[in-house]
């Protein structure tokens, strides 16, 4: 109980800093929501590269701005996160995006093909494979010469980027989307790993605060899908829900380093992928992390954990 006490204590500290941090404004720069606007949404029915039918293969992009007659251009680049290698390629200018597209601060349904994208970055369909990543970037330039996002130097030994993370987290129409990342991916069946599963901790660490044998509980979760690819449940972790997102295909499951939110108070417990983790179907997943590698509440870190999911 003494440690659930501290925990609560530090997470309603985490949680009245965040509120604060929303209602002051300290910026140096405050009139940043009123100068830049320039929401990016991917259609989720064309977020990812179809591996399999490269030739019709599009990414699907819808624009938002409440400012957009302020806007001189939006510009967007590219590179290439090279799965296998675990490499990325230098960016590439992938086109221009003219404002006076817009109709009452929305352009919908602007259409980026694969082939555009391979052109740009100079490659042939054949270096692409599952999991590879394409990442397109937003830098958006006012019609008075400022460019977002931009570093700008406040003096010798301080820098400040222009689009701070209140822009970025602001509402649909009024915040300011850096980036978008496009999987290649080989098509799923319908249905495939989503529904009822089982959740196991098979082993790793257990739970330092409340006594338990494993940090993720045991018990039926449900899969659901996010995209194409993307999949996510709600589990317990240290006895919190915790949503755990991870992405399948071409016979491989990825998991996002992830920031739990939980700690006492910084740094957060995370827990990144170890390893490859391969699958042959949807009827179990077995899945290998690295629990707390930013060395959480003083605990060892990067313990190996495993976690099972079976369907039910």
């Amino acid at each position: 109980m003494k440690t659930s006490k501290y925990l609560l204590v530090f997470f309603l500290t985490g949680a009245l800093a965040f509120l604060n941090s929303c209602v002051e404004d300290d910026s140096p720069f405050p009139d940043f929501q009123d100068a830049v606007n320039m929401r990016i949404v991917v259609d989720p029915n064309f977020s990812t590269i179809n591996k399999e039918d490269p030739q019709s293969a599009k990414v699907v992009l819808d624009f938002y701005s409440e400012n957009v007659e302020d806007v001189e251009k939006v510009d967007l680049h590219v590179d290439f996160f090279d799965f296998s290698e675990g490499t990325t390629s230098d960016r590439s200018f992938l086109r221009s995006v003219d404002p006076g597209s817009f109709q009452d601060g929305v352009l919908r349904g602007l259409e980026i093909t694969f082939d555009e994208i391979r052109t740009a970055l100079g490659l042939e369909v054949a270096d692409f494979d599952g999991l590879d990543q394409v990442t397109i970037y937003n830098t958006t330039t006012l019609k008075d010469g400022r460019v977002y996002p931009s570093v700008i130097e406040v003096n010798e030994e301080v820098t400040i980027n222009n689009v701070t993370p209140n822009i970025q987290n602001s509402s649909a129409t009024t915040s300011f989307t850096t980036s978008i990342v496009v999987f290649v991916q080989c098509p799923l069946p319908e249905g495939f790993a989503t529904g009822n599963y089982m959740l196991e901790q098979v082993s790793g660490p257990a739970d330092p605060f409340f006594g338990n044998d494993y940090r993720w509980g045991p018990g039926e979760v449900t899969i659901t899908a996010t995209g194409p690819i993307g999949r996510v449940f709600t589990g317990k972790y240290l006895t919190f829900d915790q949503d755990f997102n991870f992405v399948v295909t071409c016979g491989i499951l990825v998991v996002p380093r992830t920031d739990t939110g939980l700690g006492c108070p910084d740094p957060d417990f995370v827990y990144v992928q170890d390893g490859i983790n391969e699958y042959e179907d949807d009827k179990e997943f077995t899945i290998t992390l690295l629990d707390n590698v930013a060395g959480a509440c003083g605990q060892p870190v990067g313990e190996p954990l495993v976690l099972r999911l079976t369907k039910i």
